[in-house]
């Protein structure tokens, strides 16, 4: 994850949403009155929602939060925007209809989250989301991990063929480049769509907006979208294309079909402008991944990035007492000392790490397994994989780790002593444990 463009991503949609909102006059008004930001697409992905508790993704100003709760649904809404999460808040308790807003950088909310126990039945994003995103795999992994068994996402975005071309139609752009893409900051795309994302009346408000901070895009091929659900354990149940864009007016000549549907010039053929994924969350993920093919093999370097994305997930929740701060200071160790020396072995599910076990001499010096997938019997495996190796097995877990210290006493791990501070010196108490010989 790239934190420092996230950051400057967050200062720009600070200043842009100022001006999309001066454009969309009374919205308290309009949501007391029954208005509805939402589009037919985005209501049949999601199917009925009466009592479901649904997160909104990158919920932008909470206008779509707001629709979706008028729907039944317990909603909470998740953006990196200072500015937009405040107005939300304000929105929602103005027009009076209930829903809760959260601030955070979204890869670090879903590890939070997990921490918190927080799931739900819907998982909602939608327009203009994931070229915020600078790595699709954690964003697909807290989608799952989030949902509840059975549980559904449902995802609508702009073609990232749309995005081959400049505002004229013309083929300019890579598709889905491998690096992002600097630009001079979030635009006031509601002032140049007009009335297609003003629904209750578009007003003059911020004239000639320039934004002072720049932003960055991920720009995403569906093929990447796809995969990274796959990868995360959800089975995709449909995949749509639409040859419009909903209320999007981001090239010139476009033509109203009707109900803010936006479509080329008609001289021009058609091309798809929108598509849609529907994802579920399979009854029990951990099953689903017993049930696939595990090898445990020696840690290679390319393996370094996720494990290292594992470790950081895993150590949110299982050490969250240790605070954010801490954790981050511990992968810059655990990524440029800790790998390169212990004796690592990678447990792999269908190919694709998914856990591992740091080995010092007989010393687990790490064991760390995707939180998704926790109870799939990969950690049991690496650790038997070791004792296979080397006989007797020692370990230090944090007391606070209530998880752990019983996971490795189901393994036949005991108790052999204490400490009240740990390596560093923190005042956290420590387990040592062995078994074996």
């Amino acid at each position: 994850m790239q934190n420092d463009l996230h950051e400057a991503n967050r200062l720009s949609w600070n200043a842009a949403t100022v001006a999309h909102n001066s454009h969309k006059g009374d919205q308290a008004t309009f949501f007391r009155n029954g208005g509805s930001t939402l589009y037919p697409e985005e209501i049949e992905l999601l199917g009925d929602l009466s009592g479901l508790d649904l997160l909104h993704l990158q919920c932008n100003a909470g206008q779509d939060s707001l629709s979706l709760a008028r729907l039944g649904a317990n909603v909470t809404g998740v953006d990196i925007s200072d500015e937009a999460i405040a107005f939300a808040t304000r929105l929602s308790r103005e027009s009076g209809v209930a829903a809760t807003f959260e601030r955070a950088d979204l890869f670090h909310w879903f590890d939070t989250a997990r921490a918190r126990g927080l799931t739900f039945d819907r998982v909602f994003a939608s327009y203009g989301t994931i070229c915020w995103l600078s790595d699709l795999g954690p964003w697909a992994r807290g989608i799952a991990s989030v949902l509840k068994p059975g549980g559904r996402f449902a995802f609508i975005e702009f073609h990232p063929f749309a995005m081959v071309f400049d505002e004229k139609w013309q083929p300019r752009y890579d598709y889905a480049p491998r690096e992002p893409v600097s630009e001079p900051g979030v635009g006031d795309y509601v002032a140049a769509s007009g009335t297609g994302l003003a629904q209750d009346g578009y007003e003059e408000g911020v004239v000639d907006f320039r934004n002072p901070h720049p932003s960055f895009e991920f720009n995403w091929g569906i093929a990447d979208v796809v995969q990274a659900l796959i990868d995360a354990g959800l089975r995709i149940e449909c995949l749509k294309e639409y040859p419009y864009s909903n209320g999007w007016v981001g090239f010139e000549a476009m033509r109203d079909g009707g109900s803010g549907r936006m479509l080329p010039p008609e001289a021009m053929p058609s091309v798809p402008l929108m598509y849609a994924i529907a994802a579920a969350r399979p009854k029990s993920a951990a099953a689903v991944a017993s049930r696939r093919e595990t090898v445990i093999r020696p840690y290679r370097a390319e393996d370094r990035d996720r494990l290292v994305d594992i470790w950081l997930a895993a150590s949110r929740v299982g050490h969250p007492f240790l605070g954010e701060e801490r954790l981050l200071v511990q992968l810059e160790m655990v990524r440029d000392t800790y790998l390169p020396m212990a004796d690592n072995w990678v447990a792999e599910v269908d190919g694709r790490p998914a856990g591992f076990i740091g080995l010092i001499d007989s010393f687990i010096g790490g064991l760390f397994v995707d939180p998704q997938i926790h109870g799939a019997g990969i950690g049991r495996g690496l650790i038997e994989h070791a004792a296979e190796r080397l006989g007797r097995l020692e370990v230090s877990v944090y007391a606070d780790n209530g998880d752990a210290v019983e996971f490795y006493r189901r393994r036949g791990f005991v108790e052999t002593g204490r400490q009240e501070t740990d390596d560093e010196g923190l005042p956290f108490a420590v387990i040592h444990m062995a078994r074996g010989d």
